[in-house]
C-alpha cells in the first residue's frame, strides 16, 4: 500500500491531515450548527465533502516525491514529469460529482471552495491539468482511494475547470454568495487550525458575563450601573452606547457578550495589552482558563506585536507560547482582544477574506472608541457592521463621544437589519470631573513651562501634545526645571516604549508626583488618572478623550481648574498633508470650546458639543464628510478577490509602516551578539527568538517619510531596516529633517 504525504515537517499523511480537519468540523458543527441559519443540513454535508477532497491533489507523484526525498523514502513513478499545477486545482479534478449527487449549485460551491482554499496568482492551464490528472492520478486511483477511504473521479471532466476561472468566481449578487463565504471561510479555519495543531474552538463552555458578575458583586461589592444593565439586556441585539469615561464600559461590553464567542477591539496596542491584563487578572475580572495542553484558553491577544508581548510577560516554554499565539491567530479563544486590522478587514475583500468574515457568523464584536479612528476607517467599520448583520453576527459600539453623522449613517445602513439596533446614552452630571481653563498661549511659553514644573513637584501632571516634535520640545524645556519628567510617544524603540508604558501605569498607581509628557497615544482606553492636564487644543472628540485621563473617577476637588487648554502656536494643525487633524473640524472645535469660556464642563455639555460638531449640517462641505462618504461608497462597489491580505492590512492602517533600527545600535555590543547568534542558528524557533530580540531595537516608522531621512535594509534580515538618524532612550527618535512632524 502506498502512503501519500501532506507534509514533511512534521511528517503527516494526507489522510491524517484530513482526519484532523474532520475532527474539528464535527466539534464546530456540534457547537454552532443551530446558530448559523444560513447553512442547511445539506450545506454541512457539502463542507464535509470539501474537507475530504481539499488536499487530495497532493497525491500527485511530483508533490509526493518532494516530500519523500525530504524524509528518505523511495520515489514514486511519474508518468507526466514536468508540470506547474497546484494541488488545489488537481483536488477539484478528483471530486466525483455524479457519485456524490451534486446538483448544479452544489458543484459550483464545492468546486470553488476547494479550488480557492489556497489563493494563487495563477490561472489554471486546462490542457495541462487534463494531462496531469490522466497520467499522474488515474494510474494511482486504487491506491489513492484506499489511502483516503473515498472515491476519486474516474473520468476526465475538464469542464470542472470552467467553474474555477477567476472571472466566474461567485460574486456578491449571486444567491450562493453567503453560503459560499461560510463554506470557504470555515474550510480555511479548519485547515489552518489543523495545520497549526490547535483546536478550532476553546473554552466554549465559558460565559464571560458570569465572571463580570463575580467581579462586580464579589470583589467590588457593587451592583450593575444603568449602562451595564442596559448592555446585558441587549445581548440579542446590535447596540450603540455613548458613556463617559469611568462608567465601566469594559464590564458593560463583557456583559453584552454573555455566553457568546467575542472579539473586543481597541484602537491602540498599549490599550489592548492593558485590557488583556485586566480581563485575565484573577484579582480583577479574571476571565482566564489555563491548561497544560493549551495554555490560556479563555482570552486571546491579537495584534501585530502580540507574540512579543507574550514573550515579555510569560517566561518558560517557547513552544507553548507559540501555541498560545497560534490559537489566537486561528480565532480559537472564547474571547479575543484585538486591533481591527486583525479581524475587521473583510470589507476590503482581500484574497482569503472569507475566513475572517465567516468567523463573524458565530461571534459578537465590540468596537471600543469608534471616534478614535479617522473617517475612512470609521466608514469601513460601519460597513463592516452591516456585513456582520448580514452573515449572522452582532456588534456593540461603545464610545465616550460619537459623531452624530456616524450614528445616522449606521441606522440607515441597517434599515433592513436582521437584529434591532439599540441606542443608549449614559451621562452622569452629578459627578463633576473637569474644570477647564482656556489660555490663548502656547504650551511651550515659559510661564506655562514654569507652572507645569511647579505643579509637578506636588501633583501628578499630564501634558499632551499633538506631535512628537512638540512633545520633545516640551520635554527639553521641562527637564531643565523639574527632575521628575518622563516622555512617552510612538517614536521609541520597542523595548523602551514597553518600559515607559509600564512606568506610566505604575506611576499613576503610586504616591509619586511628577510630569509625564505624551501625545495622542494616551487618549484611547488607557486607564490612567492624573491630577492636572495641560493639553494643546485638538478636535473636540480628541480633547474630551484627553480630559478623561484627568480626575477619571471624579473624586478630586474641581473648585480650581484641573485642565488647561493651550490654543496658540498649536502643533500638528495646518491645511497640508502633514496635519494631524482635519482643519475644518479643528477650527469648529476651537470655536465651540471658546463659547464655553471655561469653568466646570458637564458631561452632558460635552455630548451636546460633539453632536453639534459632527451633525450632518455642520459637516456639509467638509473634507471629513467627503472622505467618509467616498470611502463608504467605494466599499459598496469594491471588487472581490483583487488584493492580498497584507495589502488589506496596510490599507486599514492607512500607512505603510516598516520596522527600523536607529543606526547607532549597529555598534551596540548586545545588538551585535544577537545578530551573530541569529546568523548561526538553524531552527525556525531559534531564528524567530533572536529576530524578536533584534526587533526590540526597532521603531515603527512610515516608509515614505523614513526614506526622506535615510532608510536602508538590513541585508540578512528581511523586513528590517536601518534608519539613519539619532536616537535617545529619553526622547526617542531624533528627526532633524522634520520628516515625522506627527
Amino acid at each position: 500500500m502506498i502512503t501519500f504525504y501532506a507534509k514533511s515537517h512534521p511528517v503527516e499523511t494526507i489522510k491524517e491531515h484530513t482526519d484532523q480537519l474532520l475532527k474539528r468540523l464535527y466539534e464546530f458543527k456540534k457547537i454552532y450548527q443551530s446558530k448559523i441559519e444560513i447553512l442547511s443540513e445539506r450545506d454541512w454535508e457539502l463542507l464535509e465533502i470539501a474537507v475530504k477532497y481539499h488536499d487530495i491533489g497532493k497525491a500527485d507523484p511530483i508533490f509526493q516525491n518532494k516530500i519523500r526525498k525530504n524524509i528518505g523514502e523511495a520515489s514514486l513513478n511519474i508518468p507526466h514529469k514536468e508540470h506547474s499545477i497546484y494541488h488545489n486545482y488537481l483536488s477539484v479534478m478528483c471530486i466525483p460529482f455524479k457519485e456524490l449527487g451534486l446538483n448544479r449549485d452544489e458543484k459550483k460551491l464545492v468546486t470553488q471552495v476547494v479550488a480557492f482554499h489556497h489563493e494563487r496568482e495563477y490561472e489554471p492551464d486546462v490542457e495541462e491539468i487534463k494531462q496531469v490528472y490522466e497520467n499522474n492520478f488515474l494510474p494511482y486511483k486504487p491506491e489513492i482511494e484506499k489511502h483516503m477511504g473515498i472515491l476519486i473521479d474516474s473520468k476526465l471532466q475538464v469542464s470542472k475547470m470552467n467553474l474555477v476561472q477567476k472571472q466566474k468566481r461567485i460574486q456578491r449578487d449571486d444567491p450562493l454568495y453567503l453560503r459560499y463565504v461560510l463554506l470557504k471561510g470555515l474550510l480555511h479555519r479548519l485547515d489552518h487550525a489543523a495545520s497549526a495543531h490547535v483546536p478550532i474552538e476553546l473554552g466554549n463552555e465559558l460565559n464571560v458575563s458570569e465572571y463580570v458578575h463575580s467581579f462586580l458583586y464579589g470583589k467590588l461589592k457593587s451592583n450593575k450601573n444603568d449602562l451595564q444593565d442596559f448592555a446585558e439586556k441587549q445581548q440579542n441585539a446590535h447596540a450603540v452606547v455613548v458613556a463617559q469615561t469611568g462608567m465601566g464600559k469594559t464590564e458593560a461590553g463583557l456583559l453584552w457578550l454573555g455566553s457568546s464567542k467575542g472579539f473586543f477591539t481597541l484602537p491602540l496596542r498599549v490599550s489592548i495589552n492593558a485590557m488583556y491584563e485586566r480581563i485575565t487578572d484573577v484579582d480583577n475580572i479574571g476571565f482566564t482558563k489555563k491548561s497544560d495542553e493549551y495554555g490560556e484558553e479563555a482570552t486571546g491577544l491579537l495584534h501585530s506585536t502580540s507574540l512579543d508581548y507574550m514573550y515579555d510577560k510569560i517566561e518558560g516554554d517557547d513552544k507553548m507560547l507559540e501555541k498560545i499565539h497560534s490559537q489566537s491567530k486561528e480565532y480559537a479563544n472564547k474571547l479575543i482582544i484585538s486591533t481591527i486590522d486583525q479581524i475587521l478587514k473583510f470589507p476590503i475583500y482581500y484574497l482569503g477574506f472569507e475566513k475572517e468574515y465567516a468567523t463573524m457568523a458565530t461571534s459578537k464584536v465590540i468596537i471600543d472608541e469608534l471616534q478614535a479612528y479617522d473617517p475612512k476607517i470609521a466608514a469601513l467599520l460601519i460597513h463592516a457592521m452591516k456585513l456582520i448583520d448580514e452573515i449572522g453576527g452582532s456588534f456593540l459600539i461603545m464610545t465616550a463621544t460619537l459623531p452624530e453623522y456616524y450614528l445616522k449613517t449606521l441606522q440607515k445602513e441597517l434599515e433592513k437589519s436582521r437584529l434591532p439596533l439599540a441606542y443608549g446614552e449614559f451621562i452622569d452630571d452629578s459627578v463633576k470631573r473637569h474644570h477647564i481653563q482656556i489660555r490663548n498661549q502656547s504650551i511651550v511659553d515659559e510661564e506655562n513651562i514654569d507652572e507645569i514644573a511647579e505643579n509637578g513637584a506636588t501633583k501628578k501632571v499630564l501634558v499632551i501634545c499633538n506631535t512628537v516634535k512638540r512633545a520633545q520640545e516640551v520635554y527639553d524645556k521641562l527637564s531643565k526645571k523639574q527632575e521628575h519628567v518622563k516622555l512617552l510617544h510612538s517614536r521609541f524603540i520597542k523595548k523602551d516604549r514597553s518600559r515607559l508604558e509600564q512606568e506610566m501605569l505604575d506611576f499613576v498607581k503610586s504616591e509619586e508626583t511628577g510630569v509625564w509628557i505624551t501625545t495622542q497615544l494616551v487618549e484611547a482606553s488607557l486607564d490612567v488618572d492624573f491630577d492636572l492636564l495641560y493639553t494643546e487644543m485638538s478636535t473636540l472628540d480628541s480633547q474630551f478623550q484627553r480630559y478623561g485621563r484627568c480626575n477619571r473617577k471624579g473624586k478630586k476637588a474641581v473648585h480650581q481648574p484641573n485642565i488647561f487648554v493651550l490654543t496658540e502656536d498649536v502643533s500638528g494643525i495646518s491645511k497640508g498633508k502633514k496635519a494631524v487633524y482635519h482643519n475644518e473640524i479643528y477650527d469648529r472645535s476651537l470655536e465651540l470650546l471658546k463659547q464655553h469660556q471655561g469653568g466646570i464642563l458637564l458631561e452632558s455639555t460635552k455630548l451636546d458639543m460633539i453632536k453639534h460638531l459632527y451633525s450632518e449640517e455642520s459637516l456639509e462641505g467638509t473634507k471629513f464628510k467627503e472622505e467618509f462618504d467616498q470611502t463608504l461608497k467605494e466599499l459598496k462597489t469594491r471588487p472581490l478577490y483583487d488584493i492580498k491580505k497584507q495589502e488589506a492590512q496596510e490599507l486599514l492602517r492607512d500607512i505603510h509602516q516598516v520596522q527600523a533600527i536607529p543606526k547607532q545600535f549597529l555598534e551596540d555590543p548586545y545588538f551585535i551578539s544577537i545578530r551573530e547568534k541569529l546568523n548561526h542558528v538553524d531552527s525556525k524557533l531559534e531564528k524567530r527568538k533572536y529576530r524578536k530580540l533584534l526587533e526590540q531595537f526597532s521603531v515603527s516608522v512610515n516608509e515614505w517619510r523614513a526614506n526622506q531621512i535615510g532608510l536602508s535594509p538590513v541585508d540578512e534580515i528581511k523586513g528590517l531596516y536601518i534608519i539613519h538618524c539619532e536616537y535617545s532612550s529619553e526622547k526617542g527618535l531624533l528627526d532633524d529633517k522634520e520628516a515625522f512632524i506627527d
